[in-house]
């Protein structure tokens, strides 16, 4: 007797299947995660759907800016028409309202029509006013003008409206007069609600496709260990996103503080300047003029695009810089504010501007002051640029190092595989990064030496058209004419204008004047026509600390006047142009920089995942093949060990014994058959594609009828074959095994008395081998599934008698090497018919 000994294999055997169902289960909760971003995906669609349609609808009631032009032409037209249509001598307002007040729905809901017949005394306004009586053709001394620009009504003075109007003063049949029709475009306020829906929209796009893109990527058969899911990486990421939310509020308010303090600064500083200015009016007065042309070339350099007004006992006595028109307009008593202002003619972009006055005496000023860029902002972003990244560095590296586990776990090759892959793909994106950083560098400095280059052409086309009005004044007209020539008619009067005129008298005094000089660094210069750059203390740039430096561009020349006076003047502006055109490329580079990182990072790791989808799948199919074959060799190996343990421990007979044995031998065989079938299906998976030769079927059929004469004859079971000769291009190992296994299984489940019968027919480009059976077919809801591995029709049937359910995945990747595919039909109750189907070569007789 042997003493029977403790075993593992059962503990073993429990752990494999508690390891199996857990394994399943979380498959399952894959699967669902995989159902719920799908979920989320269209979720988000639905709600991008609503963002446009809300998008849409809050432009409603106004005109379209890409068909304002047409729009407001067919109007034209059709007033023109039907003023003509109307009899003269019967004209009336209401006559002229009825009949064109229908035109006004297709101007939008704040447009407006102005038709002024001077000749009947009339003159009809039909929708919103905007005080349009400083912007008729009077004003303007033209008969047909066009502009796109900002005015704001006249009931709503803080609402400036974006409009395209057109005049005309023309003849309506007999009559003449003047029509003026304005579309009105979407408001600032609708403009900043539909871009903000247009956000918001593609943010849900893109969530969107993010959600579909993780679903196709990620397998839904990849486990993600549940003790494993709070990884250092996602750690990292949620303290960075903590930070991120505490951040966002922290630095609106500190940027809104910063920025509402410099504001005030700023509108004390204005206010002085006008304060000043409206002192040095008043005593100007007294000789009997006034020039706005002085007070904006003068604080020009403070306030580019700034815009005087200097009224005389109520009346518009002189205006310099930009025209805000009626907009910009301040009533006696108005305190000074805020308002959103674009230029009246140019239109373009509203912006915020400082309105203030100041009275003395009969003189009133008006200064209209675009806000700048705050020196303090700028130093607020640029260390926020530095130390956002840095503390979203930190918060990562905390969360990464503290979410790091202790213990030692060991991950499967999937993982290691995935994690390497990932690391090479972020790798290999930062290294193309920094590849492009020496790319960008040029970039840059290309894009600025451009915009010095447009500035240097500014100036010397500014420094000739001087000249030129300079060779055709006296030097009396000279000294007074020409700061306000050089004012109204040079490019750098808006950016700031540096001026110096210096000439020599007959009775050898010397004349000219000065504006904005700064010491002797831009005294009058000669003998230079190159734009050079002096670099001076700042005393006017709100973009610059005060104190620090400024750089200034300036040229020089030197000519005479009408009378042959000699003269020299310097002419300069600041970098202002080139400033706001390399601020204007580093706003782009902060929205479009990040967007092309993230980008090319997720461009890469989804190339990366694609990549890799071959790779983890040969894995998968690895640790599957192990797993199976550990699963299906457990049996057979019980059975041995069962018989082995029983014919040992109890006193047989030679019988008992060579049963026990016989069993034994049996199950070796099955173990045998199915390594060998295991292996067969791993050479299988790595061989994509086998070389092909000539085969002649009736070999084949012969091969077959000798390998199954024992199981036909014990079934009593016909094998039918073709007698016709037919060669087929093929691999003669991989279609011998392919029609085996199907022959072997027709045969295991034919009647007793029936026949197997095995076709081949060649037809058009491919040829066909079946094999058909009268066995008891196969379900459809089993039709998908019969080429899987390990797959069995009917799971109550052993596996003594049922095979190991391999032979048909055989036959799949058999014929897939031979480039062919295979096929299955079948009735429940009547057999299963199973096609081979290879593609036919000219050499297929």
């Amino acid at each position: 007797m042997v003493e029977e000994r403790p075993h593992f294999g059962e503990s073993r055997r429990l752990w494999g299947q508690s390891l199996a169902s857990g394994r399943n289960t979380m498959v399952w909760m894959k699967r669902m995660r995989h159902l719920g971003a799908l979920g989320v995906a269209i979720l988000l669609l639905i709600t991008a759907i609503v963002l446009g349609s809300l998008m849409r609808s809050s432009t409603r009631g106004a005109a379209d800016p890409d068909t304002q032009e047409i729009t407001t032409a067919e109007v034209n037209t059709t007033v023109r028409e039907r003023i003509t249509s109307l009899d003269p001598d019967v004209m009336t307002e209401a006559a002229v309202r009825g009949a064109i007040e229908d035109q006004l729905p297709a101007l939008g809901a704040r447009g407006f029509i102005r038709l002024s017949i001077p000749s009947k005394h009339i003159d009809v306004l039909i929708g919103t006013d905007y005080s349009l009586d400083n912007v008729m053709g009077i004003s303007v001394q033209q008969n047909t003008w066009q502009y796109r620009l900002s005015l704001a009504p006249v009931n709503a003075p803080e609402e400036l409206q974006s409009l395209y109007v057109t005049y005309m003063s023309t003849g309506m049949g007999n009559i003449s007069g003047e029509l003026m029709i304005g579309s009105a475009g979407p408001t600032a306020a609708q403009v900043r609600t539909s871009l903000s829906l247009m956000i918001a929209m593609w943010a849900c796009l893109c969530l969107a496709a993010v959600c579909i893109i993780a679903v196709f990527v990620t397998p839904a058969n990849h486990i993600a260990h549940r003790t494993r899911a709070w990884t250092p990486l996602r750690r990292g990421l949620t303290m960075t996103l903590v930070g991120a939310l505490v951040a966002v509020p922290v630095v609106w308010t500190l940027a809104s503080r910063t920025h509402a303090a410099a504001r005030e600064q700023f509108a004390r500083g204005t206010d002085l300047v006008v304060t000043s200015a409206v002192n040095t009016m008043s005593e100007w007065l007294s000789t009997g003029e006034v020039s706005a042309a002085y007070l904006h070339a003068t604080y020009t350099m403070s306030y580019p695009d700034c815009s005087f007004r200097i009224l005389v006992d109520g009346k518009l006595q002189d205006r310099a810089g930009v025209d805000y028109g009626p907009a910009a307009y301040q009533k006696p008593g108005d305190p000074a504010t805020w308002r959103q202002l674009a230029p009246f003619i140019e239109g373009g972009t509203p912006r915020p501007a400082y309105l203030t006055t100041a009275t003395k005496g009969g003189v009133r000023v008006e200064l209209v002051a675009p806000e700048p860029d705050y020196w303090q902002d700028i130093h607020l972003r640029h260390m926020l640029f530095w130390a956002i990244p840095a503390l979203f560095a930190v918060l990562f590296a905390l969360g990464y190092l503290t979410g790091r586990r202790p213990e030692s776990t060991v991950p499967s090759s999937e993982e290691i595989l995935r994690h390497a892959v990932a690391r090479q793909a972020v790798l290999t994106v930062l290294v193309v990064c920094l590849a492009l950083v020496p790319a960008a560098g040029w970039f840059v400095q290309t894009y600025e030496a451009a915009a010095v280059g447009q500035l240097d052409k500014t100036l010397q086309h500014d420094a000739a058209a001087l000249s030129s009005l300079l060779s055709s004044l006296d030097p009396s007209v000279a000294a007074k004419k020409s700061l306000q020539i050089a004012d109204s008619t040079l490019a750098v009067a808006r950016t700031g204008m540096v001026f110096s005129l210096k000439f020599q008298l007959k009775d050898g005094r010397t004349d000219g004047f000065n504006i904005n000089p700064a010491e002797s660094m831009l005294s009058v210069v000669t003998g230079t026509d190159t734009p050079t750059v002096r670099i001076i203390a700042n005393n006017s740039d709100w973009s610059v600390p005060p104190g620090h430096s400024l750089a200034v561009r300036v040229i020089g020349a030197s000519g005479r006047l009408k009378d042959g006076t000699v003269y020299t003047f310097l002419l300069g502006t600041t970098m202002r142009p080139v400033q706001q055109d390399m601020q204007e490329l580093w706003k782009a580079a902060a929205w479009a920089g990040p967007v092309a990182f993230l980008f090319i990072v997720l461009a890469g790791l989804i190339a990366a995942s694609l990549a890799l989808h071959p790779v983890a799948e040969s894995m998968r199919r690895l640790e599957r093949f192990t797993g199976d074959a550990g699963h299906e060799l457990r049996t057979p190996l019980s059975s041995i060990r069962l018989n082995a343990q029983v014919a040992l421990n109890q006193d047989q007979q030679p019988e008992e014994f060579r049963r026990h044995l016989t069993a034994i031998t049996s199950q070796a065989e099955r173990s045998t058959h199915l390594s060998e079938s295991l292996l067969l299906l791993a050479g299988l998976d790595r061989e994509q594609s086998a070389p092909l030769a000539p085969v002649q079927l009736l070999d084949i059929w012969t091969d077959l009828h000798s390998a199954h004469a024992e199981a036909l004859n014990a079934k009593s079971v016909t094998l039918q074959t073709p007698s016709k000769a037919l060669t087929v291009t093929a691999n003669r190992e991989l279609l011998t095994i392919a029609l085996d296994n199907l022959v072997e299984n027709a045969v295991r489940y034919a009647p007793e008395g029936t026949t197997v019968a095995i076709t081949a027919l060649r037809t058009g480009g491919t040829v066909t081998i079946a094999v058909a059976d009268q066995g008891p077919g196969v379900p459809p809801e089993a039709l998908p599934h019969i080429w899987n591995r390990f797959t069995r029709i009917d799971p109550s049937r052993s596996r003594e008698s049922g095979g190991s359910g391999l032979g048909l995945a055989i036959v799949r990747k058999a014929v897939e090497a031979m480039h062919g595919r295979v096929a299955v039909t079948s009735e429940v109750g009547r057999g299963s018919t199973f096609s081979i189907i290879l593609p036919a070569r000219t050499a297929d007789l």
